[in-house]
């Protein structure tokens, strides 16, 4: 049956007005990228907008609010101009075997664990493969910006699949930030996953993510102020904290496989800040490091204490004042040799 006159000028309005629509994004992305404007939202707190608004190296996800976007070499703003490869799983270095040939370590965490302004062989999780040599296979899945809630989520759902021997598990610092909105990460809700992924897509345009900068900018306070309240809100406080790392725990015993935790490194007091002042975020980060400590003792879990062990140096921090968070190459060394010590005592018959 022939399209009746009303149709066929419906179709040619809407065909019109589609083609419209894409001259005028094509015009406003070539506008955007010729004229050099930075698109980016620079803003400490990950939940609220910083590593979803770098499409090149992170993707919405509902579950896990972000994940590194799978199978791609990348060179970011985000990574201070850093190039780092990821996997196929949304990982960390190359591609890992579905059946391993013999024993598998997997290193869980944050930036710390992936390694943050570091080649991969002068990581903690490289050095310690280098150490270990060929009868090991060692894992990184330190993403970004992750707090255990992440990595909690992120381990029972897929990463157990990869049927590890030795899990390390190393968590804290993005745990004890301010949470976005003032709601913790267990109770955050994303829409759904197909909104997210028309998202993803449209954050590749930087028209796209120059209006989105735009529109925060006239709502969102400065986030620093986030850091004035009586009574903050954090991400992952310490009970919630204290039950993500015995839940990863006790899903690797489950399974039979050993947990090894592992306290998150900082600098001390005085390399920090000086004599006579007293850092806030350090102190109480030692809050998440002695939770974690008597979740060992309590539950017999093997732990490395890398925190303890970073108070007799001071050289582990390359500009402590800059960042406290994230330790050099010769911390990740040490890192790697009490691992390779450990890992020959958890690996025994016997072991916990």
């Amino acid at each position: 049956m022939p399209m009746s006159r009303e149709k066929y000028s419906l179709a040619i309005r809407l065909g019109t007005a589609s083609m419209a629509l894409l001259l005028f994004i094509v015009v406003a992305e070539l506008l955007v990228r010729c004229a050099g404007i930075d698109t980016y939202v620079e803003n400490r707190f990950f939940t609220l907008n910083r590593a979803l608004d770098y499409p090149e190296v992170f993707e919405k996800d509902r579950r896990l609010f972000w994940r590194l976007r799978p199978g791609r070499t990348v060179t970011s703003q985000f990574f201070e101009g850093r190039t780092y490869r990821i996997n196929s799983l949304g990982l960390r270095g190359g591609e890992i075997a579905p059946h391993k040939k013999g024993r598998r370590i997997l290193a869980l965490g944050n930036s710390c664990t992936f390694g943050w302004g570091l080649p991969r062989e002068k990581t903690f999780v490289g050095r310690l493969q280098d150490i270990l040599g060929d009868e090991y296979d060692v894992v990184n899945a330190g993403v970004p910006g992750y707090s255990s809630f992440q990595g909690r989520l992120l381990f029972e759902s897929e990463l157990v699949g990869l049927q590890p021997d030795i899990v390390v598990i190393m968590f804290g610092w993005n745990d004890q930030w301010a949470a976005a909105w003032e709601i913790a990460d267990k109770d955050q809700e994303f829409p759904p996953q197909i909104i997210l992924e028309c998202q993803n897509l449209l954050s590749r345009l930087n028209s796209y993510r120059l209006l989105k900068r735009l529109w925060l900018s006239a709502i969102e306070r400065h986030p620093d102020s986030l850091f004035d309240r009586r009574a903050p809100v954090y991400r992952v406080g310490l009970e919630d904290f204290r039950d993500n790392l015995w839940s990863i725990c006790h899903t690797c015993r489950a399974r039979g496989i050993r947990p090894v935790l592992l306290t998150s490194p900082a600098p001390s007091l005085f390399e920090h800040d000086g004599v006579g002042r007293w850092s806030a975020p350090i102190a109480y980060h030692e809050r998440y490091n002695r939770v974690t400590r008597e979740l060992a003792a309590s539950e017999g879990i093997t732990i490395v204490d890398a925190a303890r062990e970073f108070e007799c140096y001071d050289h582990f921090f390359d500009n402590a004042a800059q960042d406290f968070i994230h330790f050099n190459a010769s911390g990740h060394e040490l890192i790697a040799r009490m691992l390779a010590e450990c890992v020959g005592q958890v690996s025994g018959p016997g072991s916990p």
